[in-house]
């Protein structure tokens, strides 16, 4: 094991929310402080939606008044993060913590290593559900059966189209997102089914996603399975409703990500999963934050940066 190092701050996540921590605590000079991420640069799940012709535009930025790329919202995050003294561990992923000595275990390039703090903000961010999470669609991951964050890799990555008539699980707005997606990528108009009677995404949402997309929208379904031994084949439900398809792209319903939370005993509520949190966004143990979709539901790109740079504040506080 490589020996450790002391910061003032370690930051757990590097998305908009671990960079607007990241941000806030430079603007009031608080270092040395240490953001971890486990892929291989910052920005998290927005850096994957590259800006290219013909491409769909998902993300609003309030500040500007607009809705753009994801890459472009996220990069102008890290010019900000790249001005301040912030140390970055990339492709590090945090496999133990301790939350009395604010200890975390780190995996990367250099091997395993550990780092202490005197503060620690969980930014982790959350996932979209399983389908056994979701309680209502069985059937086993076979090929072409993906979620919303392997599109771009399909898309842009390799250039392939996961499918020419795909079935989209969900109905709000990340499953628009994906719909929008496909069809722009030459995909035919996506089936939408859900257990919702009526789609979950607001109206605004889906009048701004019909200029790329129309779903075939299928509601109030109860009890679903996919169909397909090695490759995706549609949705069938236990009435016999049948949903054709080549690819099946499970959406939305969003799950924190606070498996490390749960590993190193800090309060969590299950089954929900949901982070259980004191004044000021702080966790069950003195010294511990979180920031950002790790908190539970859906919120955009700008409010997790922004909410990390309200935390930033929080975390001043509290070392002071």
């Amino acid at each position: 094991m490589i020996g450790g190092q002391h910061f003032k701050v370690a930051i757990i996540g590097g998305g908009p929310a671990g960079i607007g921590v990241a941000v806030g605590l430079a603007k009031r000079g608080i270092g040395p402080v240490v953001l971890i991420e486990r892929r291989a640069e910052v920005g998290g799940t927005p850096m994957g939606y590259r800006k290219k012709p013909g491409g769909v535009p998902t993300f609003v930025e309030w500040t500007r008044g607009r809705v753009v790329f994801g890459e472009e919202l996220a990069g102008r995050m890290a010019k900000r993060l790249a001005k301040t003294d912030t140390t970055i561990r990339l492709s590090a992923q945090v496999t133990q913590i301790d939350p009395a000595e604010k200890r975390l275990t780190l995996l990367g390039p250099e091997g395993v290593c550990d780092v202490t703090a005197d503060a620690v903000v969980l930014a982790a961010g959350a996932r979209e559900q399983t389908p056994a999470e979701k309680g209502w669609l069985a059937g086993a991951r076979t090929a072409r059966v993906g979620f919303t964050r392997h599109i771009t890799g399909w898309l842009d990555c390799h250039g392939l189209l996961p499918a020419r008539k795909p079935v989209v699980v969900g109905s709000d707005l990340i499953a628009y997102s994906a719909a929008a997606k496909l069809r722009a990528a030459g995909s035919d108009e996506p089936v939408m089914i859900d257990r919702r009677r009526s789609p979950s995404a607001g109206l605004f949402e889906r009048l701004f996603f019909r200029r790329w997309t129309r779903p075939d929208w299928s509601g109030d379904v109860t009890a679903a399975g996919i169909k397909g031994d090695r490759s995706a084949a549609g949705v069938q439900s236990s009435d016999g409703q049948d949903w054709p398809g080549d690819g099946v792209i499970i959406c939305g319903e969003l799950v924190p990500n606070t498996e490390l939370a749960l590993l190193g005993g800090l309060a969590v509520e299950l089954p929900s999963r949901q982070l259980q949190l004191a004044r000021g966004q702080a966790l069950s143990e003195p010294g511990w934050f979180a920031a950002g979709n790790v908190l539970g539901g859906f919120h955009g790109a700008q409010w997790c940066y922004f909410n990390g740079r309200q935390v930033a504040r929080r975390v001043a506080k509290f070392l002071k």
